[in-house]
């Protein structure tokens, strides 16, 4: 979807195949059967924001390779016209340290697709189950939007869920729910979930990045009943 957008505007549309299922079984879909949204669902969302930095990958298999990543800036709603931007790009290895960051600025619209240029790894960089990428955009200072990347984690079963732990707190106030990491590494697919009331229960975002200390606010349809979750949360701290 994303290198879709990239290719404006040879490509002027992209369409995302399937939303939900047509009778019980699994299958591809972001929303199953019952009308619960699977993790891809939130992963499709990001990818169509309307101001969005994206970091374009030929495949997932990557460990030991020297990469040149492209990276773009999306404005579809030409949001950032008289607005100072910044996208920047970070990598972690599997142990979630972070191995190589850097940085876009500029000023003004981009007129809807702009390559800012490349996010450069080395064979050593690479070397590592799995390998994490983030890639985010601030206007004006305030982050806008930010999504990411995981790869190399076929090589060893579970290595996206043998992470460094972390720690999350919850609180909610009326339809808001504000998520913090109050651990020391990244809190990787965090999430609000309502356990028993997936199919009724929504939120405006979920399975996100927070670095230590971060807090998010997301918005959910029903306070009752909510936990907080992550790919990375160490058990038993968040009751």
């Amino acid at each position: 979807l994303e290198r879709a957008r990239t290719r404006w505007p040879e490509c002027t549309g992209a369409l995302m195949y399937k939303l939900n299922d047509n009778y019980p079984a699994a299958s591809w879909s972001t929303v199953d059967w019952y009308g619960a949204t699977k993790i891809s669902h939130w992963f499709v969302q990001d990818a169509f924001a309307p101001l969005h930095a994206c970091v374009i990958f030929e495949t997932v298999n990557n460990r030991r390779k020297a990469l040149q990543l492209p990276v773009f800036l999306l404005d579809d709603a030409n949001v950032l016209k008289g607005s100072q931007w910044r996208v920047k790009v970070r990598a972690y290895n599997g142990q979630l340290q972070m191995v190589k960051s850097i940085e876009f600025a500029g000023t003004d619209s981009v007129q809807r697709v702009s390559r800012l240029g490349e996010f450069g790894l080395s064979e050593k960089q690479t070397d590592t189950t799995p390998l994490l990428i983030v890639a985010e955009v601030h206007r004006d200072g305030q982050l806008a939007d930010r999504t990411f990347y995981f790869v190399n984690y076929e090589s060893q079963k579970d290595s996206l869920f043998d992470l460094p732990g972390t720690s999350l707190l919850l609180e909610v106030s009326g339809n808001e729910a504000v998520v913090k990491n109050t651990g020391t590494v990244p809190a990787v697919g965090a999430a609000v979930l309502r356990p028993g009331h997936s199919a009724s229960f929504s939120a405006s975002d979920n399975y996100f990045w927070l670095e230590p200390g971060e807090s998010k606010i997301v918005h959910v349809s029903d306070a009752q009943g909510l936990v907080v979750d992550a790919w990375n949360l160490n058990p038993g701290v968040n009751p």
